[in-house]
């Protein structure tokens, strides 16, 4: 039996265990303060096959690991992000997620055709696991037909696609009718997606918008057809993750029951959520992901202080309202640690507020089929060991990390 004092002997654990996690050890870790939800307690708990124990196992532990009274923690998450569907850079880009413990993505949008090749980097011990959309739901010349326009023109799909009309199934679909909905639907699902995600953008403005050129990529689906898509993904056990940029647009997804928000509306806009809205999100049980610090590619503008100032107030309404928020970012060169940073500055959440969404909430929505998020028995052993307790001072978490465990596997 190996008994192993975390900090002093850190090289010597990870060296030693590293190969003795997986499947068959059993390990044991002791003075550990672990994270319940609204406190720390110390226990000890073990580790086999993957899966968290808090009672001792039949097996005797192979290995002890001596937390030394540091807090314990699950892993975070980043709600929405793009960033993983190319090669470029990925390896990087993975690293720099796990270094900061964040241990799942959902990708609101991926090409198949090109992460398919990727995929053994994802969904294993070792690395980040993913959930995916693929192609997301829009109108004609909605988002993100020009966004999919302009990466063909860069070279971006090279070797995959040679004109925009292939792009299409595979980058979006087109949904403008009913009948639409019905004729394309098993091609939809034949892409196998995690859940399917839909692009809602001024809805309020749908009929001036859908047939004007001049807002090619600037508008999304007819709001009439929204109830209609839930349903039919409702019905075939897929959940409904809802691009949204206005409060009309927030209304139409929440009212037609959509699982997930995939963005704080009015961002770039500066208008205020209405409050019934919000009431109708916490009843239903609709998740609202952040992706506040978008707001922030305003900062030139003159009235960036008065956008970061409806970006507060919104979050309040929905947190005044008891609406379940996760932290996602939606920003290409980010892993939700930026996010969390301008959550924590605008004041608004308490530490245990916002460990909750970075760790529970933000797991659950991006992985909700899965025992993660929580640390209690039975579900995967991912956690993270902190030099620190966030309850007390949360700012700077991520760089407080001295121990990473995904799925009973010791990372480097």
């Amino acid at each position: 039996m190996k008994q192993l004092l975390l900090g002093l002997f850190s090289f010597t654990l990870l060296a030693s265990c590293k190969t003795n996690v997986v499947n068959h050890a059993q390990i044991e870790f002791t003075r550990g303060q672990w994270f319940n939800g609204t406190s720390f307690e110390d226990r000890t708990v073990w580790v086999k096959d993957g899966v968290l124990r808090f009672f001792e196992g039949e097996v005797q532990s192979d290995t002890i690991i001596d937390l030394g009274g540091k807090f314990v923690t699950p892993p975070f998450a980043e709600a929405h992000n793009h960033n993983l569907e190319s090669d470029y850079k990925l390896e990087e880009r993975i690293k720099s997620y796990l270094d900061n413990g964040v241990f799942y993505v959902k990708l609101l949008s991926s090409i198949k055709k090109r992460i398919d090749p990727l995929m053994h980097h994802y969904n294993k011990p070792t690395g980040i696991d993913i959930n995916m959309a693929h192609a997301p739901l829009t109108g004609s010349g909605g988002h993100p037909i020009a966004l999919r326009k302009r990466f063909l023109e860069y070279g971006h799909f090279d070797g995959l696609f040679n004109t925009l009309k292939e792009i299409e199934s595979h980058g979006y679909h087109i949904i403008d009718t009913k009948e639409d909905l019905e004729y394309k639907w098993e091609e939809i699902v034949s892409f196998k997606p995690d859940f399917i995600k839909i692009n809602l953008l001024y809805s309020e403005e749908y009929l001036t918008r859908k047939n004007d050129t001049a807002y090619f990529g600037k508008k999304g689906l007819d709001p009439s057809l929204v109830p209609d898509i839930v349903k039919k993904a409702h019905d075939h056990n897929l959940r409904v993750s809802a691009h949204v940029a206005t409060a009309h647009d927030f209304h139409v997804a929440v009212a037609a029951g959509v699982d997930e928000i995939a963005h704080l509306p009015e961002i770039h806009n500066g208008k205020p959520i209405d409050l019934e809205d919000a009431k109708l999100a916490f009843q239903k049980g609709v998740v609202v992901v952040t992706t506040a610090s978008l707001v922030t590619k305003n900062k030139e503008k003159p009235n960036y202080g008065a956008l970061l100032g409806n970006v507060r107030s919104n979050l309040e309404i929905l947190k005044n309202e008891g609406v379940t928020m996760a932290i996602g970012s939606d920003m290409y060169n980010d892993n939700s640690v930026d996010e969390f940073q301008l959550l924590h500055s605008l004041d608004l959440f308490t530490n245990l507020e916002l460990l909750k969404m970075w760790c529970e909430n933000s797991a659950t929505t991006t992985l909700p089929y899965r025992k993660v998020g929580f640390l209690k028995d039975g579900f995967e052993a991912s956690f993270l060991v902190l030099d620190q307790n966030p309850l007390e001072d949360i700012k700077n978490i991520n760089q407080t990390i001295t121990l990473r465990v995904k799925q009973g596997v010791i990372l480097e």
